[in-house]
């Protein structure tokens, strides 16, 4: 998802930034969680990330993503219900996977703790309105 959004820094808070992405180091996404649900804000979901001086490995397949928003859920309730399945998730993905493992088939040198980040997206209600149009549009 592309944007020229900046988040605010209690969001922000332990992520570093590349590609228009925020990648949180894990420790610190919770956190950022329950920041961007008390601002209003939705979570979209995301992926985890090896993040590398010169390149970026996208884990896809390890995604954390909540189900879409209901017909007529009110925005509240879909930042908090959004918010609360991404972090199941992510809790869930980090528990259960050997990130190390995921590493070595790159070959790359790749430090599977201070290389990995949780790459998330979150928007206001007014942004997922544009994104949800511009869907629509197509």
């Amino acid at each position: 998802m592309e944007r020229n959004f900046l988040l605010p820094p209690e969001v922000a808070n332990g992520a570093s930034f590349r590609g228009n992405e925020y990648g949180w180091q894990l420790s610190a996404f919770p956190e950022a969680l329950t920041q961007a649900r008390s601002r209003g804000f939705a979570c979209l979901g995301g992926q985890f990330q090896f993040r590398l001086p010169d390149s970026t490995c996208e884990m896809y397949w390890l995604s954390a993503d909540p189900t879409d928003r209901r017909l007529g859920e009110g925005w509240s309730d879909y930042s908090e219900r959004s918010c609360s399945e991404v972090l199941s998730k992510f809790d869930a993905l980090v528990s259960k996977t050997d990130f190390a493992k995921e590493a070595a088939g790159w070959r790359l040198e790749v430090n599977a703790v201070k290389d990995l980040v949780f790459v998330a997206y979150f928007v206001t209600e007014s942004e997922f309105a544009e994104l949800s149009a511009a869907r629509n549009n197509k």
